[in-house]
């Protein structure tokens, strides 16, 4: 196995390619388990080193980033706090392509390619910032589930107020995955063909990481992707979902957005359509939470590949263990499949839905410096 690379400067613009390494993958850690032990690195030598980080946003031009240049660069371990690491474009076989675990490091303006493996692992450290940053996983199939549920875009892992915006996600296992992670934000996160296999499938999962945000996003999962839940809320508690768009659900148990098990918050102002097993669900979550101006329609009662829906393509669930209550304020469907709409009445303390045409909101398209 060739060393990874670490990147112990404050500030590093236009670095010299690093090793690839390859070997397997530590792996996205699970809930009840985790693996401390680190990939061994030696330093690379950086074209450009500086302790004063004076590298600015790019600048827009005619309403879009401006261009940019990226380097090349294989896997990297960012172990000094403060770092800010721009305009790489890194490539990695079966591991981790970025691990990052100290705190306050800004990854910006930058292009992943994991072939399997993760894309960026976050480790122990708080306030890290990704923003405009472009992964796939290319080591999925043509269709289907990915070979194994650990080939994750993004792992946040006992790393609270992780921020991250403006990213571009496409064929994770899972898009992005925080566990132990109170108080994230992810802002303007375009999701694209999710490949699990169970459990993993989401644009973002939230497990035992209360506090966080996703505000702007949309994902798209079509025939050819392996999805569970779009959005997942475990063990989490006021976390809040809005302004979004959720295209696409083929498996028989995952639905667009839930709280699920011991997990509770806000969903406001997004659009499920296309969903298999159902929209927005609290089906095992706690007492509490809002749906409000949630819309969904063109559910699919069909089997798409998978099995049939278990729900009956059932629009919104609520917990129907007779003490956990939801409320469904302001919010609409149009064309049920067979109009299986909400379930049970006793779990809505308010059950404001009613039948209206809608346009649902576009997906975003986020455009960066460098070309895809």
């Amino acid at each position: 196995m060739r060393a990874l690379c670490v990147l112990s400067t404050v500030l590093l613009l236009g670095a010299t390619a690093c090793g690839a390494e390859s070997g397997t993958d530590a792996g996205a850690r699970d809930a009840d388990t985790h693996d401390a032990a680190r990939d061994t690195a030696t330093t690379p030598t950086p074209d450009a080193m500086s302790s004063d980080a004076t590298s600015s946003d790019a600048s827009a031009i005619d309403g879009g980033p401006a261009p940019c240049t990226l380097s090349p660069s294989g896997p990297l371990v960012i172990d000094t706090p403060g770092a800010v690491i721009e305009r790489l474009d890194v490539t990695s076989e079966g591991v981790r392509a970025i691990v990052v675990t100290a705190d306050g490091v800004t990854i910006r303006d930058v292009r992943i390619r994991h072939h399997h493996g993760i894309g960026i692992s976050i480790e122990g450290a708080s306030n890290v910032v990704i923003e405009r940053v472009d992964i796939e996983n290319t080591g999925a199939p043509a269709v289907g589930a990915a070979a194994s549920a650990e080939e994750n875009n993004i792992v946040v892992y006992q790393s609270p107020r992780v921020a991250i915006r403006h990213v571009r996600l496409t064929r994770g296992s899972t898009g992005i995955y925080l566990q132990e992670s109170p108080l994230s934000v992810l802002t303007d996160i375009e999701g694209h063909d999710f490949r699990g296999p169970i459990p993993r499938g989401q644009l973002v999962q939230w497990n035992a990481s209360d506090g966080g945000v996703l505000d702007g996003f949309s994902v798209i999962d079509d025939a050819g992707s392996w999805t569970e839940d779009n959005v997942n809320v475990y063990h989490s508690t006021g976390v809040t979902i809005r302004n979004g768009l959720v295209d696409g659900n083929n498996s028989p148990s995952g639905v667009g957005v839930i709280f699920d098990e011991m997990a509770s918050g806000l969903v406001e102002d997004v659009d499920a359509v296309h969903m298999g097993n159902g929209c927005f669900s609290t089906y095992a979550g706690l007492s509490g939470s809002v749906f409000r101006r949630t819309r969904c329609r063109d559910n699919l009662c069909t089997d798409q590949g998978r099995g049939l829906p278990s729900s009956n393509a059932l629009m919104w669930a609520g917990n129907p263990d007779g003490v956990s209550i939801t409320r469904v304020e302001s919010s609409s469907y149009w064309a049920s499949c067979n109009g299986n709409v909400s379930w049970p009445s006793a779990a809505f303390s308010v059950l404001d839905l009613v039948e209206r045409e809608f346009t649902p909101r576009p997906p975003l398209a986020l455009a960066f410096c460098f070309s895809r």
